[in-house]
């Protein structure tokens, strides 16, 4: 009997007593946090260039405006000239909302002075108008956008410290303000 035993206790006392296997162990350990910080900067890269893309387009556009080429288009016009000069923006025309308004230069106020940049709502059926403004010559302007996107891992690395709405998106805002050309 107490040769079974040792015969059964020596198998596992050679095994722990082998180094062929020490490096598994610490990498094992350690593949977690490098994917980890992998994807986390995957995420922030992806959330970066679309942030670069999105005040890329917004600047166009409010080039586009100042300079008085078109009227003031509508809401739709406005986001799909937005929407076209971006490339990395899934439901771009759905999860975007534009504001143009004026800026008094006498009292530095806004009609919307001290609320904050307006997002599509995605819980909502309708969304709220958008205030736009055409302004007149040589009218300061403020352009707000916001265009709502979804993190690549919402409850991991990164995009589990972004600050999201209920619907688990997150906001891209940019704000442009320009001078509309004398005409």
């Amino acid at each position: 009997m107490r040769s079974t035993i040792a015969h059964f206790m020596a198998r596992p006392r050679r095994f722990l007593r082998r180094e062929d296997g020490n490096v598994t162990i610490p990498t094992v350990m350690f593949i977690p946090f490098f994917l980890m910080v992998f994807a986390s900067s995957i995420e922030l890269s992806t959330l970066s260039i679309r942030q670069s893309l999105l005040d890329r387009a917004v600047d166009d556009t409010a080039r586009i405006l100042k300079l008085g080429i078109e009227p003031l288009p509508d809401h739709t016009t406005l986001k799909r000239s937005i929407c076209n000069r971006m490339a990395i923006a899934p439901n771009c025309m759905n999860d975007l909302k534009v504001e143009v308004f004026e800026i008094d230069k006498t009292t530095w106020t806004t009609a919307l002075a001290g609320t904050s940049v307006a997002c599509v709502d995605r819980t909502a059926e309708e969304q709220e108008e958008s205030l736009l403004q055409r302004g007149v010559s040589d009218q300061l302007m403020l352009m707000r956008v916001c265009l709502k996107v979804d993190p690549m891992m919402p409850g991991a690395g990164v995009g589990a410290q972004l600050v999201k709405d209920p619907t688990g998106a997150v906001s891209l805002v940019v704000v442009t303000a320009f001078v509309n050309e004398p005409r």
